[in-house]
């Protein structure tokens, strides 16, 4: 009986401090997103990215820089407007953490859903790949892609 219970303590205190590890993990991307992407500046991605940033985006180059220069080659627009989006769902699993995303004005018009998911590595974002798909302007159906 009492190795069960000592069995059951460990178990619940592994469960709580994997629960406490899945909120870190989505506060801190959830940060990077609103600070780095929504918000375009590319000022706070030292504070967020590990030193070997992986980027599965066949677009974006590996590294900090790839996604600087991401950052740099987007349109100008007046960010006194507000975020370029918002997050609508998050969603941990391990060290995966995973956004989807409503962009408001890419990659068309309409905007766009975005899934992006980030594996974490002590602290720090070291991982990317992301699903992109635009709004159409007339769906075939009456659900939403949100």
């Amino acid at each position: 009986m009492k190795q069960i219970l000592i069995t059951l303590m460990i178990l619940f205190s592994t469960s709580t401090l994997a629960e406490g590890q899945l909120t870190k993990n989505k506060q801190l991307v959830i940060d990077f997103y609103t600070d780095v992407v929504l918000a375009e500046d590319a000022t706070h991605i030292d504070k967020y990215l590990g030193p070997r940033y992986i980027q599965h985006n066949p677009m974006v180059a590996n590294g900090k820089e790839g996604l600087r220069a991401l950052l740099r080659s987007l349109p100008k627009r007046d960010k006194s407007a507000g975020p370029s989006g918002e997050i609508v769902r998050v969603i941990a699993e391990g060290d995966l953490v995973v956004l989807h995303v409503k962009s408001y004005h890419w990659p068309q018009p309409n905007g766009g859903a975005i899934v992006d998911i980030f594996r974490v590595e002590n602290g720090k974002i070291v991982e990317h790949w992301d699903v992109i798909q635009a709004i159409p302007e007339q769906a075939k159906n009456t659900n939403t892609m949100f």
